[in-house]
């Protein structure tokens, strides 16, 4: 399968998960595509990425799985958890930053 043709199947799989409560993971995505591979699905979640920007989907996602959002409440609800983890990356880079000063 082209890469144009993974992108659209993976469109079509998205489209039929609308909603947080119908999450599909990148697990089962996979060999709906033909693609098998090791627990961490590194080439599907790539190409998941690849057609939420492709098609401009508006897709969240958790531990457990990606989806459609389907309103307003699942998109503020997913881009503060969002704001969450860049606040926590940020406060482990600038401990990363002063544990090297104080270290060397």
């Amino acid at each position: 399968m082209s890469t144009d043709a993974l992108l659209n199947r993976i469109k079509e799989i998205l489209e039929d998960h609308v909603g947080k409560e119908n999450q599909i993971s990148s697990g089962d995505i996979g060999p709906e595509i033909g693609i098998h591979e090791d627990a961490t699905h590194v080439q599907v979640r790539g190409l998941i990425r690849e057609a939420i920007e492709k098609f401009n989907l508006p897709v969240g996602g958790s531990s457990r799985g990606y989806y459609l959002i389907k309103n307003e409440n699942e998109l503020k609800q997913y881009t503060e958890s969002m704001d969450r983890r860049i606040d926590k990356m940020q406060r482990r880079k600038e401990l990363i930053e002063e544990a090297f000063e104080d270290y060397y």
